[in-house]
Order: C-alpha cells, then structure tokens, then sequence
C-alpha cells in the first residue's frame, strides 16, 4: 500500500470517525440540557405546525437526524405521540438535518482548536451542571470540524484522480444513477449528515485545488444530495420492525412524502440547480453587504464557483426540505386516514394485548428522560392490572363468583413478567447513560415502586386463594363478618386507586392524602381483629373461617401499606427537588 493511499484510507476513517463522534457528543450534551423539556415538547405538541417544528428541534438536541427518527418511532410505538403527530414531526426532522448540512459548509480555519479549548474549560471548571453540560456540547462542536477538516485534507489525492473525475462525471450525467448511489450509500452508513459531510470535504478540496473549472457541479450531485435524503426512510423502516402497527404506517408516510418530493425535483433537477445557485449567490451578497454596514468588514469580491460550491449543497437541501414541508404539512391528516384505511392491523386477543410491553421501548434508552416516563407510564398499567386483581379477588370472595380465580392467576403471572421487564429495562438505561442527580433518584423510585405494584399483585392472588377455600371447604361467614371486609375492602381500593393517581399526577397533595388513608385504614384493621376476637369468645365464629378472616384482614393491611410505599417515593422526590 502506498504512503498517499494509506494517507487517504487512515484520514477518510479517523476524520469521519471524528466527524460523527463530534456530533454524538454535541447531541449528548444538548439532550442533557434539554432534559425534561424534550418530552413536555413530544407530549404536548398536537399542532402540525408545533409538531413539526418540535422534530426540528429534536434534530437539532440530538444532531443526528436518524437517531431523532428511531426515537420518534420508538415513542410512537408506545403511545406517546399519535400518527399525524408523528408524520409531522417528521418532516420537522427532515428539516432540522439542513441546520446541520449549513453548519459544516462554515470555513472556520484553525477556530476549532479554540473551541475544543473553551469546551474542554467549561467541562473542568464549570460548577454548574449545565455549565459542564455547554462544555461537552461545545467539545464536540470543535471535533466536528477537526474531523470535517481531516476528511478535507485526505480527500486531495481522490480529487486530482483523473479515474475519480471520470467516474463521478459519468454518474452525474445519469440522474438515476446517482439518486441510487446518494440513496445506498446513506442506507448503507445510516446516517445522512455523514454521507453529507463526505460530500461537502470532497467539495472543499476541490476549492482548495484552485481550479476553477473544478469537475464538480451542482447538478451533477443534485441526485446524489436527493439520494440520501431518501436514505434515511431506511433508518426509520430498520427501527419499526416487528413495531406497532402506528410505526408502519408512520414509516410508509416518510417513504411517500420523501419518495414523491425527490422524484419531483429529479425530473426539474436543471431548473432547480441553477434556481439554487442565483439564491445561494444572492444570500452570500446579502451576508457580505450586512458584515459591512455593521460590522466594517470589506465585502470582497463574488466567490468563485468552487469557493460557492459547499454552500450550494447547503442551499439545495435546505430548499428541498422545505419545500417538502410546505407540500406536505397541510396534506398531514388526508395522508394519516390513507394509511389508517389501507394499512390495517391483524387481531390480537385480550391476552396479547395486555402482554405487549406498551411502553419499554429501548429506542429511546439513549434519552433518560424519555425512558424513564415511559417506565412510569408502564409501571401505571402494572399498577392498573394489579388492581383490577383486587376487584376480582374482591368478587370471588365477597359475591361467591369463582369464574374470577382463573383470571387472577393469569394476571398474577402477567404482573411478574412486566416487573422483571421493568427492573430490566431501567437497569439497562442506568448501565447505558450518565444520569443526573435527580434522574438517578427517580429511577431508584421507580425501582422501588414496582417492587410495591408486585407484592399488591401477590397479596389479590393470596385473597384469591382464599376464596379458593373458603369454596371447597364450605367455610361459613357471618353477615357481619362480610360487611366488615366489603368495608375494609373498599378503603383498599380507594387508597389504590389515590395511590396510582398519585404517581401518574405526581402530585404531593395527593401523597400525603394516602398516607393519611393509610393511617386510618391501620386503626380499621385493629378495630376488625377486636371485634374477631370477641366473635371467638362468644363462640359465634368457626375456627377455620376465623383463620381466613384475620389471613383476609392482614393482607388488605398490607395491600395499603404498599399504596403508602408509592406515596412516599412521589413525596420524597418532591421534597429533595425543593
């Protein structure tokens, strides 16, 4: 292997490498300052408009549209945003990458150097969080450049190739070729700003070369540019695999819009280029006249078409992203009840319904904030199942209804199984991220509180066995016994049901609610085991119903100290946050 093909294959590879991994710590440090702010965006945006400005926004924390895009699609996968949502929120992303594709056009010379170093500060001497969170995100602004920089300085011996000019002359006269090429080669690295970035050394040093009649043109890569906007909807189809019905159709919308969008400016791709160029030279008159009524800075002359060419790709692709926008934002809910009416779902039976995991996605474990609201949202409908035990076991025992004990079991073994889903999946997002303070707290709540929803499943399964015997072995129970548990009963329920509303709200007021409740039902519990007691020296209850009694009493005790439990973590988490 030669010096200059070595120079070429290490530079080509640790600059894309830096290029990309400059990206990743920017979006890392973006995402943390972000923080909960991403999902009250995603939650409570329903406006196309909002919607799609929400996904630009969301490129721009991340810095990596196809890492937004997996995201959406695992949130759309678990209910958080519904399908005109999502489509919107797409076409947002898309135009979020052109933020990215204008950035790298910049020429900063040896500024990055600097900005690693005023990263690289912030990072060590900040005091505050989200001075140190700046710092990585400025870290990573600086490596994206070094890297942009390497790939530029490697790209020389590929731009004085006489074989690569012919060659990427021959694909720029066949339209289809290069959409092709542009479309695998974004399939294939799964990440556009990449192949971008690729494109952008390549025409940067060939405005370093100093030839003016450089082979590279506007219109021989349009295709290509076009190509790797489509290549993204592979990113979004490899994610919703064996996904919801939602994500399909949510991917088949971004495969239309993007699909029809390009295909469009393909047929118009001469018009378009040289439409691109009058306003790309317009835009650099127009910077140049304001850096000199403002800022005293000489004009200078009109770039030379190579000089112009980086920024023209910048240009053509932020058009082209709009103009999708503008096409397809309005036509966002005709295209959702398209795909609702031709892309149907197949039938699932209650049982697989309750056993999907609604809401562990490990798409969005690379988002804690996310991740860790849909842990609570999947713990609530732990915690639903869990209670709608109680209210069956409640039947089976109180009303004398034993077709309730089967589903009792079932919903018993269902409970297990999302609770070591759910330890799983929170101990995966803490091995997988550096949290804050505060998230770390919450996760360790989350923790505990789904160990408490578990043992109330344990205990509705226990009162079912309960009725089990009380059923075979004919065990009598007074009338006064009976209300005695319907009213204890009924206290459990409600203390429950404030405690799931509790977590869902996470509301304070309401957790001291349930405490208070859980006091009250301590002293219920003491009168009935009293009351028992003299039932037993008046000799008016049977010993084995009695046995029963007391087992029935003390898990309804313990049943409400576990709704206490959930309470004080949502209390606790309050107060450390004041």
């Amino acid at each position: 292997m030669s010096i200059a093909m070595q120079d070429f294959i290490f530079g080509l590879i640790g600059g894309l490498g830096l290029f990309l991994f400059g990206f990743s710590l920017m979006g890392q440090g973006f995402q943390k300052i972000a923080g909960e702010r991403i999902r009250w965006f995603l939650e409570n945006t329903r406006n196309p408009l909002l919607s799609m400005l929400t996904g630009l926004l969301l490129t721009i924390t991340l810095q990596d549209g196809g890492a937004a895009t997996v995201l959406l699609i695992g949130l759309l996968g678990s209910g958080f945003v519904q399908l005109k949502q999502a489509i919107s929120i797409m076409l947002g992303i898309n135009l979020g990458l052109t933020l990215l594709v204008h950035l790298i056009a910049f020429r900063l010379g040896n500024y990055p150097l600097l900005v690693m170093g005023i990263g690289f500060l912030l990072y060590s001497l900040g005091k505050k969080r989200y001075t140190r969170y700046l710092g990585y995100a400025t870290l990573g602004f600086g490596l994206v450049f070094i890297g942009l920089n390497t790939l530029t300085s490697a790209m020389k011996p590929l731009v004085e190739s006489l074989l690569f000019r012919g060659a990427f002359s021959q694909v720029g006269r066949y339209s289809l070729g290069g959409y092709f090429l542009g479309f695998l080669s974004t399939s294939l690295v799964r990440n556009n700003i990449a192949t971008i970035g690729l494109l952008q050394a390549l025409t940067k040093q060939a405005a370093h070369s100093g030839n003016e009649t450089t082979f590279l043109q506007l219109h021989s890569v349009l295709p290509f540019l076009l190509g790797t906007g489509l290549g993204i909807c592979t990113t979004a189809t490899l994610a919703s695999y064996k996904g919801s019905i939602i994500t399909r159709r949510a991917v088949w919308a971004q495969w239309i819009f993007v699909l029809a969008t390009t295909l469009v400016l393909l047929l118009v791709a001469s018009p378009f280029s040289v439409f691109v160029s009058k306003v790309t030279i317009n835009l650099w008159v127009g910077v140049s006249k304001i850096k000199e009524l403002f800022f005293s800075m000489p004009a200078g002359h009109l770039p030379t078409a190579s000089q112009l060419f980086p920024r023209e790709i910048a240009v053509a692709h932020s058009l082209y992203n709009l103009l999708m926008v503008i096409i397809w934002l309005p036509l966002v809910g005709p295209l959702a009840r398209f795909l609702e009416e031709r892309i149907n779902d197949r039938w699932l039976t209650q049982e697989e319904e309750l056993r999907n995991f609604e809401y562990l996605n490990e798409k969005v474990l690379n988002t804690p904030a996310l991740a860790l609201r849909m842990a609570a949202k999947e713990i609530l409908r732990t915690a639903q199942i869990a209670t709608d035990m109680l209210y069956l076991a409640r039947i089976a025992f109180i009303k004398g209804q034993s077709s309730a004990l089967c589903d009792i079991g079932k919903k018993e073994d269902l409970v297990d199984e999302l609770r070591n889903s759910i330890t799983l999946y929170l101990s995966t997002l803490l091995s997988r991220n550096v949290l804050t303070a505060s998230q770390s707290r919450y996760l360790a709540g989350l923790i505990h509180v789904v160990n408490d929803v578990e043992r109330i499943a344990d205990h509705a399964e226990n009162i079912g066995e309960f009725a089990k015997a009380k059923f075979e072995e004919k065990l009598p129970f007074s009338q006064l016994a009976i209300n005695e548990l319907e009213l204890l009963y009924g206290k459990v329920l409600d203390i429950c049901k404030k405690a799931i509303s509790t977590l869902e709200e996470d509301d304070p007021v309401l957790a001291k609610q349930v405490l208070e409740r859980e006091e009250a039902i301590d002293k219920i519990k003491e009168e009935l085991r009293q009351n028992h007691i003299n039932r037993l020296n008046q000799g008016r209850c049977w010993p084995g119903s009695g046995i029963i009694y007391l087992e029935m009493v003390a898990n309804l005790e313990r049943v409400a100290d576990h709704a206490a439990n959930i309470a004080q973590v949502v209390l606790v988490g309050k107060e450390e946050m004041s």
